[in-house]
């Protein structure tokens, strides 16, 4: 929030409301334009300002205060080159800015490093999520992304309860994105964890299901692309733990990117475990569906042992030799009905005493 203006917390709606009512920006429907610019001048004496594209450009940023200009879409030939003379980037790194590559990078160039991210993995279709491209140099960052990221609206949130951000440098400010980042990993392998419950639930509680495997084997997928999406970024974030760049960034503290490094790694193990947690969900559908199985055979083999009586009976009576029955009389039926009915009540009394039912 910025002091001295009411205490009114600001998202990125609020600067699109805020940019798009200045007279020099009126209304630019294009991709790259001002409503996709959003500009913030942090300063550590809590004077947070909020510009336009053109009042960035023209700021004077000192060692107390910190740039972020965030662009959603695609950027214009034109602002790009502004932000190349403004912010003397390098060629690579304004190519960078035009067509955002779907593979992780990073570069460091003099006073400036470049990292390309995937960020917020889809858990439908983790191959398919958006890619973060971040641009740091002395107390200014930019940051070019396709698609709105929520996680960024979260930082935006963040920053508005606690806007001492000029204080840090821009290496510390893109470390606190990273983590955000990661946690957007975390978050999407979560999400399959849950739907892995669901379905150990709905196999546990309805077996007859016919679409368990094929479930899994979607899902098997799913986990499987999420984990080589990460596992492309192992050398981009091993790189950010090493010493020589570390050293290469200006920043106070040339360790600030291994906590982050760490928790990516963290999160390429979570997947891997999820990974593990399918073939567990497997074992659970085959266990399930094994002991549907043999309650269908028990119960088939009970109905076959209380038919023995009667075709032991009927076989024996059957044999052409004399048995100590009248066949003349109608109670002799009745009699050997009887008999099987009474065997037929003993076996069902043996098998629950016994609990086969």
């Amino acid at each position: 929030m910025l002091p001295g203006s009411g205490a009114v917390p600001l998202c990125f709606d609020h600067w699109r409301g805020v940019m798009s009512g200045q007279a020099a920006v009126a209304e630019r429907p294009k991709a790259g334009s001002e409503d996709g610019l959003r500009a913030r001048l942090f300063d550590s004496d809590r004077t947070d300002k909020l510009l336009g594209f053109e009042d960035a450009l023209k700021a004077r940023v000192s060692s107390r205060q910190l740039l972020w200009i965030d662009v959603e879409g695609d950027l214009d030939e034109a602002h790009r080159q502004a932000l190349a003379r403004r912010f003397e980037l390098e060629p690579d790194t304004v190519r960078a800015l035009a067509d955002s590559e779907n593979r992780p990078h990073v570069a460091l160039h003099g006073e400036h490093f470049h990292l390309r991210v995937a960020a917020e993995p889809n858990a439908e279709r983790p191959g398919t999520g958006s890619w973060l491209e971040l641009v740091s140099g002395p107390n200014v960052i930019i940051s070019r992304h396709a698609e709105r990221l929520h996680f960024l609206e979260a930082i935006n949130e963040r920053i508005a309860a606690d806007a001492t951000i000029g204080e840090l440098d821009s290496a510390e400010f893109v470390a606190s994105v990273l983590d955000a980042v990661v946690t957007t990993y975390y978050a999407a392998a979560d999400r399959i964890e849950d739907e892995l419950d669901a379905h150990d639930s709905r196999a546990l509680e309805d077996p007859r299901s016919k679409d368990g495997i094929a479930r899994l084997i979607a899902m098997r997928r799913r986990i499987g692309q999420l984990r080589r999406l990460l596992a492309a970024h192992r050398e981009l974030f091993g790189s950010l733990g090493r010493p020589d760049f570390g050293r290469g960034i200006s920043s106070a503290d040339p360790d600030v990117f291994l906590p982050v490094a760490g928790r990516f790694e963290g999160a390429l193990a979570s997947v891997e475990s999820t990974r593990e947690l399918v073939l567990s969900s497997f074992d659970v559908l085959m266990t399930r569906t094994a002991q549907r199985t043999n309650d269908v055979m028990r119960a088939l083999t009970l109905i076959t042992v209380l038919g023995l009586p009667a075709t032991i009976t009927a076989g024996l009576l059957g044999m052409n030799v004399i048995v100590p029955v009248s066949k003349d009389d109608p109670m002799s039926f009745w009699l050997i009905v009887g008999v099987v009915v009474f065997l037929e009540i003993v076996l069902l009394g043996l098998a629950r005493l016994r609990r086969w039912i």
